[in-house]
């Protein structure tokens, strides 16, 4: 069974969705900012609640997050980047193989090449996790800056079928893309490998790799 979501404290999209690939630690200041207004607003106006709790805890641990980022990246030598995401340089999906068997395993490869394994079973549910509620769901990608890029807590959801897979939108408030392509809610979507995947402003190429 599918439910929406009700995320109404998760920030909007930024204005350039081809920008989202870019390392985290580059918006520790701009986490901080998000962290300080609402703080301010919730003093001036004297609310509190288990919503509001679960906002501050988010805005603060993505306030952290990118701080800690930015501190690691002065130990780090530059190296060239690599191509990123954002270079649309996607085949069309008929390409490209839909075939997923017990003999493949998903990977999720995000910005600067980091990869999430994922072994799919059933339905797997992605979004991030809630300390406040103690939430975590299957595929959790919160280290990747999750609540700033705007991912609903269960923002899409990956189904294995027979030797395919599958990606449904559940509603969440950023939207689900394939290939910029936006996906209907609750309407099932074959992938592809090498599909770029986009969630709210999050962005991921899938690759069904061999099991080794």
């Amino acid at each position: 069974m599918l439910f929406r979501n009700d995320d109404s404290s998760i920030p909007d999209p930024l204005p350039n969705a081809d920008d989202i690939t870019r390392d985290v630690r580059e918006h520790a200041a701009e986490a901080l900012r998000m962290l300080q207004e609402y703080e301010a607003k919730q003093g001036s106006e004297g609310e509190s609640g288990l919503i509001d709790n679960q906002t501050t805890y988010d805005l603060k641990e993505a306030a952290a997050q990118a701080l800690r980022m930015k501190q690691q990246q002065t130990t780090i030598i530059q190296q060239p980047k690599p191509a990123t995401l954002s270079e649309d340089t996607t085949e069309p999906s008929q390409k490209r193989s839909d075939l997923f068997s017990d003999a493949h395993i998903l990977h999720l490869i995000l910005a600067e090449s980091e990869v999430y394994v994922v072994d799919p079973t059933g339905e797997m549910v992605i979004g991030r996790s809630d300390k406040v509620t103690d939430y975590a769901p299957d595929i959790d990608l919160t280290q990747y800056g999750a609540y700033r890029l705007g991912l609903s807590r269960r923002h899409a959801l990956v189904r294995r079928g027979q030797n395919t897979l599958e990606l449904v939108d559940l509603g969440s408030r950023n939207g689900t893309y394939i290939n910029d392509q936006a996906l209907e809610a609750e309407q099932p979507q074959r992938l592809h490998d090498g599909d770029r995947v986009r969630l709210g402003n999050l962005t991921f190429r899938v690759a069904f790799e061999s099991r080794s």
